[in-house]
C-alpha cells in the first residue's frame, strides 16, 4: 500500500537553481509512479502575491505547494532559517494531508523548524543532505580566507552576527543552536556520499541515523546521447553556476599553461555573479576564439553532445556532483577537483583524472593529457558509463522506500528532550552575547540551546528550562506564559521592575554584566533542584494573582505588537 509523503525543497522547478531540487523533483516522480501519493511543499522567489503567500498548481503531475519567499527570506546574514508565517502554512497541510512521511531537502529560505512540525504531527521525518548548511551558513564551509574550514564550531570568524527582521543583531551561534535542535527531530538522513556523512557526523550529528544512498540517474536519458563529431578539437566544458567556489577562474588560468590552444575548445555553461568579469578575463587574455560562454541551457543533453571532457575544477568539497554522474551517465571522461565527494565518483585514470584544488597547472597537465591521447575520451567515457550504470533513479528511490519502512514505530514517537534556554528582549545585550558565547565554549559536551522565544513552537516550550530576558525591556506575554508554565526568568538589573518581581516572588535570578549572567546560567543548569523550585514559584505567583501579576511589580515592561 502506498504512503502519503511531503516532499519539501526550498526551491522547485522549473524555478530551480541547481541540481538538489531537480534530485528532489525526480525523486518525487517517481516516489508517485511506484504508487505513493506524493505532495511537494516549496518556496518559489518568481510567485505571484505577496510574501508567504500560498498557490497550488499542477506541476508534471504532482501537487506542488508554492510558498512566496523574497531575497531576504534566503539571506545568509538574515534569519533565513525560520519563518513563522511559513510554518503556519505548513501547519495547514500537515493537518489536511496527515502525510505517513515528510522527507526534506534544503530548507534554507523555508524554515527548518518544518522538520520539528512533521515529527509532532506524527510523520516519519527524513532529511537528504546535499551540502553542508546545517552547519556552515554559507554552505560551502570556505572561510573568508578562501581555506576550508575544518572547526564547525567557529561561524562567528566569518560571521559574528545575523539580523532579525527587526533589526536586532543576534550571535551567529543561535543559527547553529537552532538547526542542531531541529535535527533532533530527524529520524533518519540520507547522504549521497561518504564524505558529506562524516563531515555531518564531524559536526556532531548521529552516524546511527546516516544512510548512503547514491542519486539515481536517468541513464536512459543519457545513454542515449550521440556525441557530435569534434572535427579535430579537443571539447572540454565546465557546467555549473559561475561563482568563484566553483572554480572557474582555475579553469580559465589552466589554458595559459596549455601549448595546443589551437586545438582545443572550453565551453562554459550556466550563469552567476562572475559572468561578467570571467568574459572581460577571456577577452583581455585574448581567449575569445577557444572559450565560448553559453549561459543558462536547460537542455544538457545539447550541451553534453559537443563535450569530450568536462571539467568541474570546484574549490569547495561537493557532495556528489550531478554534472558529474549525468557526464558519466553519457559516456563522457572527467576532470575534476580532488576534493569532497569527488573521488567517490571518479577513478583516476580509468574513468577520468583529478587534481589539487586551486592547482591550475596540474589542471593544465590533465588537460594535455586528452589532447595529447584523445582515443582516452571514448576509453574512461566507456568505463564511467559502467561505474554508473546500475545507479538508475529508481534503484535510488527504492533504497530510500526502505529507509523509510526502516523507521521503526518507537522512533516515530521518540521526541527529542532538549535542554532549551530560551531569549526574549528588544535586542541582544553586548554583555548577554559575552556570557552566552562563553557558556557555550565552556559547555560543548552538553546539549544546551539558546533559542529566541519566538522561534519556538507551543510543543517545543515544556524542553525550556529558563526564560532570559537579554534586553532592558522585554514582552510582557512572554514572561506572563513562561511564568504560568513554571520557567524560571533571568533578567537585567537595568530593569528595575523585572528585578523586584524576581525577588518578590523568588521566580528567578537576575544579572548586571556578561560574569553575573553567565554565572546565573551555570547555577542554573546545575542545580537542577532550586531550578524546578523557581519555576514552582513563578507559576504560583501567576495562579495567585493572574496576568495582572506584572502590575504589581513591572508597569513599564514594554509589550511588542
Amino acid at each position: 500500500m502506498g504512503k502519503k509523503i511531503i516532499i519539501c525543497s526550498n526551491v522547485y522547478p522549473p524555478n530551480f537553481i541547481g541540481g538538489a531540487e531537480l534530485i528532489a523533483h525526480q525523486q518525487a516522480k517517481m516516489l508517485a509512479k511506484l504508487g505513493n501519493e506524493v505532495i511537494v511543499f516549496a518556496g518559489d522567489q518568481h510567485a505571484p502575491g505577496e510574501r508567504h503567500a500560498l498557490r497550488i498548481e499542477m506541476y508534471e503531475g504532482l501537487t506542488v505547494y508554492r510558498i512566496k519567499l523574497t531575497p531576504e527570506d534566503y539571506a545568509s546574514n538574515c534569519i533565513n532559517f525560520t519563518h513563522r508565517a511559513v510554518e503556519d502554512r505548513f501547519c495547514e497541510l500537515l493537518d489536511s494531508l496527515s502525510p505517513d512521511i515528510v522527507h526534506f531537502h534544503n530548507l534554507i529560505g523555508l524554515s527548518v523548524g518544518l522538520i520539528s512540525l512533521a515529527k509532532m504531527n506524527g510523520a516519519r521525518t527524513v532529511v537528504t543532505l546535499h551540502d553542508h548548511w546545517g552547519f556552515c551558513f554559507k554552505n560551502t564551509i570556505i572561510r573568508r580566507d578562501s581555506e576550508i574550514c575544518t572547526s564547525f564550531t567557529e561561524c562567528k570568524e566569518c560571521m559574528p552576527y545575523i539580523q532579525d527582521e527587526m533589526g536586532k543583531n543576534l550571535p551567529i551561534l543561535m543559527r547553529s543552536d537552532y538547526i542542531a535542535m531541529q535535527m533532533r527531530y530527524v529520524d533518519a538522513f540520507i547522504s549521497p556520499s561518504q564524505y558529506l556523512a562524516n563531515a555531518y557526523i564531524k559536526a556532531g550529528f548521529p552516524r546511527e541515523k546516516f544512510h548512503i544512498i547514491w542519486y539515481g540517474i536517468d541513464i536512459e536519458r543519457f545513454s542515449g546521447i550521440q556525441k557530435i563529431p569534434n572535427n579535430g578539437f579537443m571539447r572540454f566544458t565546465f557546467i555549473g553556476y559561475i561563482g568563484k567556489h566553483k572554480g572557474v577562474h582555475i579553469l580559465l588560468n589552466a589554458l595559459k599553461h596549455i601549448n595546443a590552444k589551437g586545438q582545443i575548445i572550453v565551453n562554459i555553461v550556466g550563469e552567476g555573479d562572475l559572468l561578467s568579469e570571467f568574459k572581460q578575463m577571456v577577452k583581455s587574455a585574448g581567449l575569445d576564439g577557444i572559450v565560448r560562454f553559453w549561459g543558462k541551457i536547460n537542455d544538457v543533453e545539447r550541451v553534453l553532445r559537443e563535450t569530450d571532457v568536462l571539467i568541474l575544477p570546484s574549490i569547495w568539497p561537493e557532495n556528489q556532483p550531478v554534472t558529474i554522474t549525468e557526464a558519466m551517465a553519457s559516456r563522457t571522461a572527467v576532470i575534476a577537483s580532488r576534493i569532497g565527494g569527488i573521488p567517490e565518483l571518479v577513478d583516476e585514470r580509468k574513468t577520468g583524472y583529478m587534481f589539487e584544488p586551486g592547482n591550475s597547472r596540474e589542471l593544465a597537465a590533465k588537460m594535455s593529457e586528452f589532447i595529447l591521447h584523445p582515443d582516452l575520451v571514448k576509453t574512461f567515457g566507456d568505463n564511467a558509463y559502467k561505474k554508473i550504470e546500475s545507479n538508475t533513479l529508481e534503484r535510488q528511490v527504492k533504497e530510500i522506500l526502505r529507509v523509510y519502512e526502516g523507521i521503526s514505530p518507537d522512533m516515530q514517537k521518540m521526541l527529542p528532550k532538549d535542554i532549551l534556554i530560551a531569549c526574549t528582549g528588544s535586542e541582544m545585550n553586548s554583555c548577554c552575547t559575552m556570557a552566552m558565547l562563553s557558556f557555550h565554549n565552556n559547555r560543548r559536551e552538553s546539549k544546551y540551546y539558546f533559542i529566541m522565544s519566538d522561534w519556538l513552537r507551543d510543543g517545543q516550550f515544556k524542553y525550556v528550562k529558563l526564560l532570559w530576558v537579554v534586553s532592558k525591556d522585554a514582552n510582557r506575554k512572554t514572561i506572563i506564559a513562561s511564568l504560568k508554565d513554571g520557567i524560571p526568568l533571568l533578567v537585567p538589573c537595568a530593569n528595575s521592575e523585572l528585578k523586584a518581581l524576581c525577588k518578590s516572588m523568588n521566580c528567578g535570578l537576575y544579572y548586571c554584566d556578561a560574569l553575573e549572567a553567565e554565572a546565573c546560567l551555570e547555577y542554573i543548569v546545575d542545580h537542577e533542584k532550586e531550578r524546578v523550585a523557581l519555576g514552582k514559584m513563578g507559576s504560583k505567583a501567576y495562579y495567585k494573582y493572574g496576568e495582572s501579576l506584572l502590575m504589581l511589580n513591572t508597569p513599564l515592561v514594554k509589550t511588542k505588537s
